[in-house]
């Protein structure tokens, strides 16, 4: 019984993406703080130095074909630091489904009064949209509405940053281009009558705000508190809540970082889906100033943790400091 119903919640996991337009496409990070860059393209340079982060996500541990995500990041300011580049790549696979962004950043930085810079960024490149949706067919009666998909889509975003040593505020939008996820052919080859039943999916822009801080504790603590919110822009008036990432975090010494977050969840009817998504923690490393290792555990708190053993995320960075000034100068963000 229980095996049939994982598979069941897989296969409404899995499909989920073609059945409608409002379900959350974006890939999703508990430790978002260190890794920015495929949110936020603004954030681009922002660590004031050469930055490399590489994260692995494996969601609903236990669940076969469960969320799968690996992101590859880098960005530099220019030796004029009022410009910078970068890139990342993201693979993010769910069951028949594998998603792959390549983008290329760039973001223009204004100094502002009191220590504070604006960034301006802009993200560009492609998604390689690839799900073979005929694995799932478990007899020879093909269902007409299910065929592969073989997609590569345009990906341009924006965003803004504002940073100071102690605070950060941004907003972005990875990817502003609407496209359907299925090939012309599909459509075609359905007839009308079956046509006006099926909700072809697309992609829908996604709207992050992020935000946070550091207080001081003495000379040993310091709290950070941050926050992720994430919109999605739906059709035809329809609305969806924002999902919030709240985050409380202690730094030790400037080496040891322990947190928490709770994450609240699309709520659904239907569904069933709580407030609460999941409650997380996490554990950050920096065995040198230059070098961060961390992990983080989800606990899930909707009905699917039934039947998962929680997520899991690693996430690795290295800083190329050349300054023995900027290698002295802690950075938090």
């Amino acid at each position: 019984m229980k095996n049939t119903v994982i598979k069941i919640a897989m296969l409404c996991l899995i499909t989920v993406q073609y059945v409608t337009s409002y379900a959350q496409q974006e890939p999703q990070y508990t430790q978002f703080m260190y890794n920015k860059l495929p949110i936020n393209a603004a954030y681009t340079g922002a660590r004031d130095v050469l930055s490399i982060r590489a994260l692995y996500r494996n969601q609903w541990s236990g669940i076969k074909g469960a969320p799968q995500t690996t992101s590859l990041s880098l960005h530099s300011p220019f030796k004029r630091e009022s410009n910078a580049m970068g890139m990342y790549i993201v693979n993010d696979r769910l069951g028949v489904t594998n998603q792959t962004w390549f983008n290329v950043t760039y973001a223009y930085r204004i100094s502002l009064p009191k220590k504070m810079k604006l960034s301006i960024g802009l993200n560009a490149g492609i998604l390689w949209y690839k799900s073979n949706l005929q694995d799932l067919v478990l007899n020879s009666n093909i269902d007409p509405f299910i065929a592969n998909v073989n997609r590569v889509l345009p990906d341009v975003g924006a965003g803004i940053y504002l940073t100071h040593d102690y605070f950060y505020v941004g907003v972005s939008v990875p990817n502003f281009i609407k496209s359907s996820l299925y090939n012309k052919s599909t459509i075609n080859n359905i007839s009308a009558s079956n046509a006006s039943k099926v909700n072809f999916a697309h992609r829908t822009p996604h709207f992050f705000f992020m935000a946070g801080g550091v207080i001081p504790a003495g000379k040993v603590l310091k709290i950070r508190p941050q926050i992720l919110g994430k919109y999605i822009v739906a059709d035809q008036g329809k609305k969806i809540p924002f999902q919030m990432d709240f985050n409380l975090s202690l730094l030790i010494y400037n080496r040891v970082n322990i947190g928490g977050t709770y994450r609240t969840a699309f709520h659904n009817k239907k569904t069933g889906l709580t407030n609460g998504d999941s409650f997380d923690v996490m554990l950050e490393v920096w065995p040198l100033k230059q070098f961060m290792i961390g992990y983080a555990y989800d606990y899930t708190l909707t009905k699917l943790g039934d039947y998962n053993k929680g997520s899991h995320e690693i996430i690795l960075g290295y800083d190329f400091v050349y300054d023995k000034k900027k290698i002295n100068t802690p950075r938090y963000f």
